[in-house]
């Protein structure tokens, strides 16, 4: 292979790369949420009551989050900043609506919840690094745009096998 391949990337290429991301963040939103104490709260999702559970119950999660973030999207906008917004949502919907559900407690109680913002924050920004890493690449060419001097990153089109380029 010369520098200039670019492997082809498709839906699958982008969740599995997802998944590596969802992992290597879950791991460490895992243990904040074991230091803070909260990790129990994720298995009680399931009924599962011990801290295993609670464990690979997060992980399988943090996975499938993974697989979304890459198929929804990555590749749209810079990965870090995506995450960060990404695991903002997830600390939303999972820690302030589907744990409280599951156990019976307040909705959007946020003076228990802040702390494990920050977890969720890490995980986002731990996924869009990875997946960065370990994602799809895309053959970028670099426009100049006189006027303002700014530079912009477009993908380039792919050319037709039949001729036409148009």
């Amino acid at each position: 292979m010369n520098d200039r391949y670019v492997a082809p990337h498709n839906v699958v290429s982008r969740a599995g790369a997802g998944i590596v991301g969802g992992l290597a963040g879950g791991v460490l939103l895992g243990l904040v949420l074991w230091l803070l104490g909260d990790l129990d709260d994720v298995g009680r999702l399931a009924g599962a009551h011990t801290i295993a559970a609670s464990w690979v119950l997060h992980l399988v999660l943090c996975a499938v989050a993974g697989a979304l973030y890459g198929v929804l999207v990555a590749g749209t906008v810079p990965a870090i900043g995506v995450g960060l917004v990404f695991g903002t949502a997830l600390w939303l919907a999972v820690r302030l609506v589907a744990v409280p559900v599951a156990t019976g407690t307040a909705l959007f109680a946020l003076d228990r919840e802040l702390f494990t913002l920050g977890g969720y924050a890490l995980f986002g920004v731990v996924l869009g690094l990875v997946y960065g890493q370990a994602g799809p690449r895309r053959n970028w060419r670099r426009y100049r745009r006189p006027a303002l001097d700014v530079v912009y990153a477009v993908p380039r089109r792919r050319r037709r096998r039949g001729g036409d380029d148009g």
